[in-house]
């Protein structure tokens, strides 16, 4: 009888420890679960809806080493512009849970009012890129061959995060200072627009503007790597994207209106009188991730789903034009500006008259798209394209040109025309030089931006062979 009892006992405790060693694994399990966090720097908020796999995607603001920006929780009101409801091509969209705001940092520089001014009088530098691939493994594929992934990705155009990051610590520790563009040209006794020999600005600062092409986020870019709007999250510009799987994602952490806001707001004499950047704007699939273009046949859309766009986009661009941002004209359609007639160019002109300046407001600065402009037939006398954009007003042009080039050309109808820089794969692969120094003086430029050195390996190809797939495609020995 002892003995069966004996059993009993044995067998209990051996029930009592296997129950131990399970409950141990789970512990385990689950405790690796949690430390897989999806992406560094960003957290995945519980959201009700019918799919299993969908869920709101929050991309806190982080530091360039992967760390997180801790900030106090915010509550997000019932402000029209938070657009996660209200994307009128997806109408099953999830609602965005309320993120936590952007931190503001401690100023750890001087305002641009507390500095000395004195008379500048040198150049005004200008330099531009294009929407961030946020999501490198949308716009990167690795299944293509080397040249194709510097031809036809978003390699050439664009820039990383962690790029664009590096690329604004290196233009401060230049001693840039962010200007709007319409603080550096006048206009002279005739009415002539021209640069100004000097102005005002804070000693030690060289003036640099910067300006960001097609902050649009057209449809056919959905997917592909990049954010699909802004929105505003607690009084601050966000981001919004939803991907194919129905995650949604949205922070300060994805594109450069957030990250250049923050960097203001840590480094405030990097922006003088608040300037930040220029949003050079198109028309033609609306502007800042919403819909805003006419209604055509077969597109869709009723007026009454652009309507409630125009209304959803209103205090973005107020909230964007009350924190330093200011728009340009990028033209309606984004065609080659060389190969319009004059009559095409009063259908793009007319058309960003009358559907994105009621949105924006007057505009004196035109972004030639591609950099293409139309050039004069003998010199002197200016062509059609051109005269039609001057007689809308605009007076202040900018092409593309890697060297530094700004000059009033009476051959374009006395109007000014300025190169910007790009900074993108191209100059990432090939423009190191010039990025470096002056072509003229020899001076220093942008001693501080080493391509090579914060080139993102998220590109999916290696720097080397970047480079060598470059010179491959242009035919380059």
């Amino acid at each position: 009888m002892s003995g069966e009892k004996s059993k009993g006992n044995g067998l209990k405790i051996m029930i009592i420890v296997m129950l131990a060693v399970i409950v141990a694994l789970v512990v385990i399990i689950a405790k690796i679960s949690t430390d897989k966090s999806p992406d560094p720097g960003k957290t995945i908020i519980n959201n009700s809806t019918s799919d299993p796999h969908s869920g709101v995607m929050t991309a806190l603001p982080h530091n360039t080493d992967g760390s997180v920006i801790t900030s106090e929780p915010g509550v997000t009101g019932n402000d029209p512009a938070v657009t996660g409801d209200q994307k009128t091509d997806d109408p099953e969209t999830a609602t965005v849970t309320p993120v936590p705001a952007t931190p503001t940092a401690a100023p750890t520089n001087k305002p641009s009012e507390e500095l000395k001014l004195v008379d500048y009088s040198g150049i005004v530098e200008h330099v531009f890129t294009h929407s961030l691939v946020a999501f490198p493994e949308l716009g990167y594929p690795k299944d293509i061959s080397n040249v194709d992934k510097v031809m036809n990705t978003y390699f050439i155009d664009c820039i990383t995060v962690p790029e664009f990051k590096a690329i604004l610590q290196a233009l401060y520790d230049d001693g840039y200072m962010l200007v709007n563009i319409n603080y550096v040209y006048e206009k002279d006794g005739n009415g002539v627009p021209r640069l100004k020999k000097s102005f005002k600005f804070p000693e030690g600062k060289k003036p640099l503007v910067f300006s960001f092409d097609d902050t649009c986020y057209y449809s056919e870019k959905m997917g592909r790597g990049m954010i699909d709007k802004l929105v505003i999250i607690d009084g601050k510009i966000g981001t919004y994207t939803k991907h194919k799987d129905g995650t949604v994602v949205q922070g300060f952490d994805e594109e450069h209106i957030p990250i250049l806001d923050r960097f203001v707001e840590e480094h405030p004499d990097f922006s003088f009188n608040g300037a930040k950047g220029m949003l050079c704007l198109t028309g033609y699939d609306g502007i800042l991730g919403y819909r805003t273009q006419r209604v055509s046949d077969g597109d869709g859309r009723t007026e009454a789903d652009r309507q409630r766009e125009i209304e959803a986009v209103k205090p973005i661009i107020k909230l964007l034009k009350d924190t330093g941002w200011y728009f340009a004209s990028h033209s309606y359609k984004h065609g080659l500006m060389e190969r319009y007639s004059t009559d095409s160019m009063i259908d793009c002109a007319t058309k960003f008259q009358n559907e994105v300046i009621p949105l924006i407001g007057e505009t004196k600065i035109y972004v030639y798209p591609y950099g293409s402009w139309k050039r004069s037939s003998d010199g002197k006398t200016c062509p059609g394209p051109q005269r039609v954009l001057n007689e809308m007003g605009f007076e202040y042009f900018c092409s593309v040109g890697a060297n530094w080039y700004a000059n009033t050309r009476a051959d374009l109808g006395n109007i000014i025309l300025q190169d910007r820089a790009n900074i993108d794969g191209t100059a990432f692969v090939w423009f190191q030089d010039i990025f470096t120094n002056h072509e003229e003086t020899g001076k220093p430029r942008f001693p501080s931006i080493n391509f090579r050195e914060i080139y993102d390996d998220a590109r999916n190809i290696s720097y080397d062979d970047a480079v060598a797939a470059y010179k491959e495609w242009k035919g380059i020995s």
